[in-house]
């Protein structure tokens, strides 16, 4: 049985190692950011809201390789959004994620409509993806 909750202190450390498997970001780590899945008591996925200086931003989904396509990054999104009830929150994604987000509730926005924080690093990861056929959307929820 899978289990979803609120990260502790001592989770960091895992959820570090898990985040690196999905060269997720790593920066600023705080527990308090993260909802966590967990089989038994082994942590298997995790997902955070972010505070930047203008907005929130859900980041860091990421679901060990052998429990991915079960459902469970999708029930880690909508339990973060569950139990924290700040809106709007904002995040950056490949276009082919689009769907899995939708079904949480996001929107696609235009780029004009994302916080100046969040709008300064799609023009990063634009320029990092410039040359490939990967294409970055914005999306919301209200």
């Amino acid at each position: 049985m899978i289990t979803y909750l609120r990260a502790k202190p001592d989770n960091v450390l895992i959820l570090t190692e898990i985040l690196h498997l999905v060269h997720g970001d790593t920066k600023n780590l705080s527990s308090e950011q993260f909802v966590i899945a967990k089989e038994q008591d082994k942590i298997i996925g995790c997902v955070r809201i972010k505070e930047l200086a203008d907005c929130l931003e859900l980041a860091s989904v990421a679901v060990l390789p052998e429990y991915r396509k079960k459902g469970i990054g999708l029930a880690l999104v909508q339990n973060i959004l569950k139990t924290d009830k700040r809106r709007p929150v904002y995040l950056l994604c490949f276009a082919e994620t689009c769907n899995f987000y939708q079904k949480a509730g996001f929107k696609i926005i235009t780029f004009d409509q994302l916080p100046d924080s969040l709008s300064q690093e799609y023009d990063r990861v634009a320029m990092l993806l410039k040359d490939s056929n990967k294409r970055i959307e914005a999306m919301s929820i209200s």
